[in-house]
């Protein structure tokens, strides 16, 4: 979208084309449009000079009018993030088993449903972080590596679904260790896991104590989220979740509706902002030069047609 650094140069515009109006259709109408050269009688046939004589007095006000767009500055504005060592670096473990998918406890939506709505809407506020995804049900798999791109991740995460993943189960464990690889090198100043599941870890090939020490290792914190009430229809270990999370410098969450998995989101995304030393950096693009390159062209046109064909300049 073109911004402008001076946008109120713009309205000297009006004068410039009331200017050419008056000139041209209520002053000396009988003449229509035409470039009046003092000793000449206007020919009522159709020539190609006829024509050029009626176009050549409006590439004066065309050409004022682009040298004030060019004064009013219009651009495009660029937006980097500062340096990613002073950000946060957040891998998103979502799980998508069939508990997830297949559960109504969120009626009308499933908790699967509910948790990536809910998820956009804290990509959207982390502006300054890169986040990742990483989808688990039997096995975990990368949906999509640390980026800056939150609109992208947001396209990617509506995608998630059971059939991602093709192993059943709650594997975890796995979805740590995968996590922790994407951040394991990242320069980030912090390093943070979402982790949010409905059941115990049942499967899969690192046991999640085992994931929790070498998320230690590396520095990351994980936050777990308990989503969804108890019932008989799945296995439960919201134990298991409370002590990854504090082994490592994080909090666990219980989640039984959609107001307290807001909040909850709400807060992971409070707790995890790191203050950066220099904001984030804009860069505007002007597009200033464009316009005064047509508008020198335009009075060289002039100067041209005047001089030239019709051997008269005023």
């Amino acid at each position: 979208m073109t911004e402008w650094e001076s946008p109120y140069y713009l309205f000297l515009i009006i004068p410039i084309w009331v200017w050419t109006f008056y000139s041209y259709w209520i002053k000396e109408p009988a003449l229509g449009i035409e470039l009046r050269i003092p000793g000449k009688v206007q020919s009522t046939t159709f020539s190609l000079k006829r024509f050029l004589s009626s176009m050549a007095p409006l590439i004066r006000p065309i050409v004022l009018t682009l040298f004030v767009i060019a004064v009013a500055g219009p651009g495009k504005r660029y937006r980097f993030l500062p340096d990613e060592t002073k950000g946060v670096d957040i891998i998103l473990a979502l799980d998508v088993s069939g508990s997830m998918s297949k559960s109504r406890d969120f009626l009308p939506e499933t908790r699967l449903g509910v948790s990536k709505k809910l998820l956009k809407e804290f990509i959207r506020k982390r502006e300054n972080d890169r986040l990742g995804l990483v989808v688990f049900a039997g096995g975990a798999y990368l949906q999509s590596p640390l980026t800056s791109d939150r609109e992208v991740l947001e396209e990617i995460l509506s995608q998630a679904e059971e059939e991602t993943v093709p192993e059943q189960g709650t594997a975890i464990g796995d979805a740590l260790i995968l996590s922790c690889y994407r951040l394991r090198r990242s320069p980030a100043k912090s390093k943070v896991i979402v982790l949010i599941t409905d059941g115990a870890s049942n499967t899969g090939r690192i046991d999640p104590v085992t994931a929790t020490e070498i998320a230690k290792g590396v520095g990351v914190k994980i936050y777990s989220i308990g989503i969804g009430k108890e019932d008989q229809s799945y296995e439960v270990n919201f134990e298991i979740l409370d002590i990854l999370s504090k082994r490592t410098g994080g909090v666990f969450y219980r989640a039984e509706d959609i107001s307290e998995l807001r909040e909850v989101l709400a807060s992971i995304d409070s707790l995890e902002k790191d203050l950066l030393i220099l904001p984030p950096e804009e860069v505007r693009e002007s597009e200033s030069l464009i316009f005064l390159t047509y508008a020198l062209a335009l009075l060289g046109l002039d100067l041209l047609v005047r001089s030239w064909v019709f051997r008269y300049y005023v």
